[in-house]
């Protein structure tokens, strides 16, 4: 390839970290040394590190004032040894103290992210939903009633069981017939956890069983239904468990039960979501199992005095889960974000500490309302944009012009697809989904270039797990990242139409607040009469906790509702489901546990984005769609074996067969017919297809056939990958 070659160059550079960072960064320098013409650079994962630092150095090197496109290769060996001296980017050990420094401050993240967030996020909800369990169910589950104890104790004690039974009695009855009837009672209360068991098995088995028979919108709500009794299941029998079996086994074994799962949580990553919930749901049943059965949690006896402080507490900590949510979902995106662009990008762009360009709104996007006019942030001169964080709009027209692969999760193009996750291509020019044409335009007016930093761009693609995550390949090398154990999760969000949010007024930019505020409210106000007699506040209580239940159930069924066509059933219905899903921390918070699909060309409220190398690893697809014919693939991702760099290529060429219909010619193709040989004499048919001819010399490989093995080298590679090695 040389320079004078007229047609476009696409340049792909693979995910795999900084080992692939390195890799690329060395291929780069090599092109830029033989003065390759690059018109277009597509980055998946690691490979954004340095496509991404490299179009930063670019424009502010190439656009100082008096020295336009002066002396190139001197800034070029200043960002190649800027990328060697940064390549310790997470944890820089060549400078001991800011090494601590930086392990300190993972360890923090650790800590916050992993435990701290969720028993904030899901410890405020225990209490109240402890109540309701008990308020519904609470009579079925008090079983096991000590009938001698009853009646031994009937006239001083004040335990619930001694209620329950003299409930039912008339005044003055005898210990004799107070045991007689707590024997009735025993048996008929036997009968009835059995039979509540039941029927919310049998219940969560229907509605599951429908939710897979149906179509939407039916299956949608079936399974909201279904998730309902098997919650309900889960948080009556646990409890009944942990009162029956569980806490009169040793406390060893109570705790290797946590133990186990934590081990779980830790070991499994795919199974890391669903391992969460698990111990959760464990936790939240001996808070059910304190207040229904006044056992001990913790060391402490229950009393109603307490329960109902800690209502109250509950709801102060709901006014703050809304910031608490947004931040779990993205801190850890955001802090990735920080680290590789203080490390790799151009000092003029990154601030004093790195952080140029990364605000409160990265963090809570619903901040972005708060974002100052276009021209107030340094948006309205070309000056400016040299000593500021560049969004893709600013890269516009340069060349090559930059491609980011960031995989687009729950979001399926119709009810028949295969799929609910697709690659979403940024530009500085168009941000679409990978399988949609060009003049569909699902962002446009919604989400532009000049929204999406260029740093938040390159991270998103390097999200390095997200449990909404698409197709993995390769996936246990994935899994064995530090990070990735560590439970780090790099996933984003991004709000599909912010241009919406940052025009609304200043009413329903409130309105959110407020929200949150209210549903908090009802919790709040049985402790507002706590000096009022034992009964005003039982009933108090009652009527708050029943408004908080039925608050929160109604935002549920505003989360279950469908999304994404374009000419749905119900227009007002969407429209409500997207606000709310937008603006509302429990809305959002339902959509993330239930699993419900954005169907429909509209894209979901909010994305859920991760790493685009779990679809595709070399970040050909948009390339090809582009019907280039000079590709470079640069695949600096960890292969343990030959064949699985042909694996590689052969993922993304089928995946270019299916969602973009390509098809391929292999050079073997072309040889034969150079050497005027007949397809009998020297090759087969299928030979000539660029895939078979890839199965043939790298992954499975033909070992019968003595003209192949003799060709066993780069000059056997289809162009596309002798391109690269």
């Amino acid at each position: 390839m040389t320079s004078t070659e007229t047609s476009q160059v696409g340049l792909a550079f693979s995910g795999g970290g900084i080992r692939s960072a390195a890799f690329c960064s060395g291929v780069l320098r090599r092109l830029l040394q033989r003065n390759v013409q690059l018109d277009y650079l597509s980055c998946v994962s690691g490979g954004g590190y340095t496509g991404t630092a490299f179009l930063d150095w670019k424009y502010r090197e190439e656009n100082r004032e008096g020295e336009q496109h002066k002396d190139s290769g001197e800034w070029h060996r200043r960002f190649f040894r800027h990328m060697r001296e940064r390549a310790g980017y997470f944890c820089n050990w060549e400078k001991p103290v800011e090494g601590i420094l930086d392990t300190a401050i993972l360890a923090c993240l650790v800590l916050l992210v992993n435990f701290i967030q969720p028993i904030v996020m899901w410890g405020s909800y225990a209490c109240p939903v402890a109540y309701i369990i008990d308020l519904l169910f609470g009579h079925y589950l008090q079983t096991k009633l000590d009938c001698e104890d009853v009646a031994k104790f009937a006239a001083t004690s004040h335990a619930k069981s001694v209620h329950r039974v003299l409930e039912g009695m008339k005044k003055n009855a005898t210990s004799e017939e107070i045991k007689s009837y707590c024997l009735f009672l025993k048996e008929t209360e036997d009968s009835c956890t059995s039979i509540l068991f039941s029927v919310l098995f049998v219940l969560y088995a229907v509605f599951f069983v429908l939710s897979r028979k149906t179509r939407k919108p039916y299956s949608t709500y079936f399974s909201f239904i279904y998730t309902i009794f098997f919650i309900f299941l889960a948080l009556t029998f646990l409890p009944f468990a942990i009162h029956d079996i569980i806490v009169k086994i040793p406390i060893w074994a109570q705790c290797l039960v946590v133990v186990v799962g934590v081990l779980m949580w830790f070991s499994l990553p795919l199974l890391r979501c669903n391992t969460s919930y698990v111990l959760l749901i464990y936790l939240i049943s001996y808070v059910i199992y304190w207040k229904v059965y006044e056992g001990e949690f913790f060391g402490i006896a229950y009393s109603s005095e307490i329960f109902y402080r800690w209502l109250f507490l509950s709801g102060l900590a709901l006014w703050f889960v809304p910031l608490v949510t947004a931040s779990h979902v993205r801190l850890m995106h955001v802090y990735n974000r920080w680290r590789l662009q203080k490390s790799f990008y151009h000092p003029n762009g990154v601030g004093e500490h790195g952080c140029a360009g990364i605000g409160l709104k990265d963090i809570c996007p619903l901040w972005t309302c708060l974002r100052p006019p276009k021209g107030a942030d340094g948006d309205d001169g070309d000056d400016v944009r040299k000593t500021r964080s560049l969004n893709l709009k600013d890269l516009e027209g340069m060349k090559p012009e930059y491609l980011s692969n960031i995989v687009v999760n729950r979001w399926m193009k119709n009810d028949d697809s295969d799929e609910n996750y697709e690659i979403l291509t940024m530009s500085p020019s168009v941000i679409e989904r990978l399988d949609r044409k060009p003049q569909e335009g699902q962002f446009e007016g919604k989400l532009e270039p000049e929204d999406v930093k260029l740093s938040a761009a390159m991270a998103t693609s390097a999200a390095a797990i997200s449990k909404h995550m698409g197709k993995y390949d390769y996936s246990f090398q994935g899994l064995t990242r530090f990070h990735t154990l560590l439970g780090l999760e790099m996933g984003a969000t991004m709000i599909s139409d912010i241009k919406a949010v940052e025009k609304e007024s200043m009413v329903w930019k409130i309105l959110p607040i407020l929200i949150d505020i209210l549903r908090a409210l009802p919790l709040m106000y049985g402790s507002i009469m706590t000096y009022s007699s034992d009964e005003t506040t039982e009933k108090a209580i009652k009527q708050g906790v029943i408004g908080f239940g039925l608050i929160h159930f109604v935002l549920a069924l505003i989360a279950v509702i469908d999304t994404g066509e374009e000419n749905p059933k119900s227009p007002m219905l969407e429209k409500l489901a997207r606000w709310f899903i937008v603006h509302n921390s429990f809305v959002q918070f339902v959509t993330d546990v239930f699993p419900k699909d954005n169907t429909g060309l509209m894209p979901p409220p909010i994305m859920l984005l991760s790493d685009g190398g779990h679809v595709e690893n070399l970040g050909l697809l948009p390339l090809l769609k582009k019907r280039l014919k000079k590709i470079i693939v640069v695949d600096g991702g960890y292969k343990e074996d030959q064949k699985l760099y042909g694996e590689s290529l052969l993922n993304a060429l089928t995946l270019a067969r299916t969602k973009l219909n390509c098809s391929f010619l292999s050079v073997s193709k072309r040889r034969a017919d150079s050497r005027g040989a007949s397809d009998d004499d020297i090759y087969n048919d299928h030979d000539f297809d660029v895939i078979t001819d890839l199965m043939n010399t790298f992954v499975k490989p033909r070992r019968n056939q003595a003209h192949l093995a003799q060709e066993q080298t780069d000059e056997k590679l289809p162009r596309l990958y002798r391109s690269v090695y």
